[in-house]
């Protein structure tokens, strides 16, 4: 099976989508320089500090190479894996395993939405113990759990982790896919030390889709592209194979027509889904562009999150990602050129 789509999961209650741009790139800042800028008399800043940490990412499922990053971990002490997943505003736990250890599910009163828009059930589960394997345990949090298709148990994945969730020390979490590993950062630590090589894949304004609100804190990203020089706005999303758009959009209707049917299957939370799919389109983002295949979907975004579709692992494999409490920035390697 080369084609897996895994579920976005919306957070039950009401979602504000607010503007958020990349940060102009700068030094970090020193002790040296903190303490030079602090006035006479005033006292000083304590050192900014945060717990050294740096779990591995993994593209294989025993012994055989999968497209999407793992982490390996543990729920309430059982050993799990953990898809590590930008397009989950917050982590959730597979319903199937959330049975297997007996978790208490509280069915919210609210309905979930899944990746084309269909809806879920959903469920809060207070405070399980979640650990990565390196990370540590994460911070105690309600988490949501819900359904998932049978491919995924049998993948034995029992987690998605919402690394902009993370951001529980530092200001913000580096998920660099090209090297393998999740780490806690400063942002402008972080942000000037990934300006150094690749190319930018956000410039400008990002959007990101936050909940406060509700009982579930969720966080999500959504960042311009171009698909074949169409305009989209894409969810990114490390928890998807390949990149797509919704038919329904205006992006989609353009490029229905370029599209041929995909035989390929796929899924959702909700179940299997049908698609089309758009062979060698062009895909862009900020100055990074790659040639791939672009799924073409039915259905519709969650009214709290608008977006065209997502921007996947297929554009994304390559890139770095820094996600802060409310904004976002990534560089990514340039395809090698092909000779022909």
């Amino acid at each position: 099976m080369r084609s897996l789509l895994v579920a976005l999961i919306a957070a039950a209650s009401a979602v504000a989508c607010t503007p958020n741009g990349a940060a102009t790139p700068k030094a970090p800042r020193s002790q040296a320089r903190l303490a030079a800028a602090t006035p006479a008399g005033a006292p000083e800043e304590a050192p900014r500090t945060y717990t050294p940490r740096k779990a591995k990412l993994r593209y294989e499922i025993h012994g055989r190479p999968f497209p999407l990053p793992l982490v390996t971990g543990t729920i309430a002490g059982q050993p799990v894996l953990m898809l590590v997943d930008t397009g989950a505003n917050s982590h959730v736990i597979a319903g199937w395993l959330a049975r297997k250890l007996g978790l208490p599910m509280k069915k919210l009163g609210d309905i979930g939405t899944d990746h084309v828009g269909k809806t879920i059930a959903t469920f809060r589960v207070e405070k399980p113990e979640l650990a990565i394997d390196e990370w540590g345990p994460l911070a105690p949090m309600a988490v949501l759990a819900t359904e998932v298709p049978d491919v995924i148990e049998k993948l034995g994945i029992g987690a998605f982790i919402s690394p902009q969730r993370l951001v529980e020390e530092g200001d913000s979490v580096v998920l660099d896919l090209a090297k393998g590993e999740l780490r806690p950062a400063w942002w402008d630590e972080a942000h000037y030390e990934l300006s150094a090589s690749g190319v930018p894949l956000v410039i400008g304004e990002a959007r990101a889709c936050e909940e406060t609100e509700g009982p579930i804190k969720g966080l999500a990203f959504v960042l311009p592209a171009t698909v074949d020089s169409q305009r989209v706005e894409l969810l990114l999303d490390t928890g998807a194979q390949h990149s797509d758009v919704f038919t329904t959009s205006f992006a989609g209707q353009r490029l229905a027509a370029q599209s041929t049917v995909n035989k390929e299957p796929m899924y959702t939370a909700s179940g299997k889904i049908s698609a089309r799919k758009l062979k060698g389109a062009r895909v862009g983002a900020g100055s990074f562009s790659i040639t791939t295949d672009v799924d073409l979907i039915g259905g519709a975004a969650d009214s709290s999150c608008p977006r065209d579709g997502v921007l996947a692992m297929d554009v994304l494999r390559s890139c770095a990602l820094l996600l802060g409490r409310q904004r976002v920035y990534g560089r990514c390697a340039p395809p090698a050129i092909d000779p022909r």
